[in-house]
């Protein structure tokens, strides 16, 4: 009788263990994807800030070598993410005080 119920309860973890795996896959498979959609919507941002910056220059891209617009780019994205920090931070301060809309 023990037996069987040894049997029951290893299968039970046996299945838990295996519910737990997929789950963790999952997760991660959500992880990757927001963080490749978080970069990409950064550079994009970014790469459309570069270009008004240079169109109320009145310069183009061609301007510029690959190395100079790289640079710019990763200066602007480093930009766009201190403001992502600062802009999620006032919000959640306003959260705690409970305005919502701003």
């Amino acid at each position: 009788m023990f037996d069987k119920i040894k049997k029951g309860a290893q299968a039970s973890i046996e299945a838990g263990k295996k519910a737990a795996e997929v789950s963790v896959d999952a997760g991660m498979k959500a992880k990757d994807q927001s963080i490749k959609y978080g970069k990409k919507y950064i550079r994009k941002k970014a790469i459309e800030n570069i270009r008004e910056k240079l169109e109320f220059a009145q310069k183009k891209e061609s301007d510029f070598t690959k190395e100079q617009m790289r640079k710019m780019i990763a200066k602007e994205e480093k930009k766009i993410i201190k403001s992502l920090g600062i802009t999620s931070a006032v919000t959640t301060i306003l959260a705690l005080f409970g305005i919502t809309n701003i």
